[in-house]
């Protein structure tokens, strides 16, 4: 059972990891958009909807990383 635990730990360290660097990729690529000239009008819909799939990644790698963490409290 220990080991169970030790493995749910790694996987939802890992999703929670997962998260913040697709947060923060998604963010750099929305300042991106903001700063003026800096992406062609033509591909600034392509940007945005990118930025808005990572959004939701991160959001999915998140909601995984809080069942894992869960499964642990409740095995506790």
């Amino acid at each position: 059972m220990e080991q169970q635990k030790r493995h749910w730990l790694g996987k939802a360290r890992d999703y929670k990891a997962y998260s913040l660097v697709l947060f923060a990729l998604s963010a750099f690529l929305y300042i991106g958009t903001l700063i003026p000239n800096a992406i062609d009008e033509a591909k600034r819909p392509l940007v945005l909807g990118a930025v808005f799939i990572l959004m939701l990644a991160s959001i999915f790698f998140s909601h995984r990383s809080h069942i894992y963490a869960r499964k642990i409290e409740e095995e506790a």
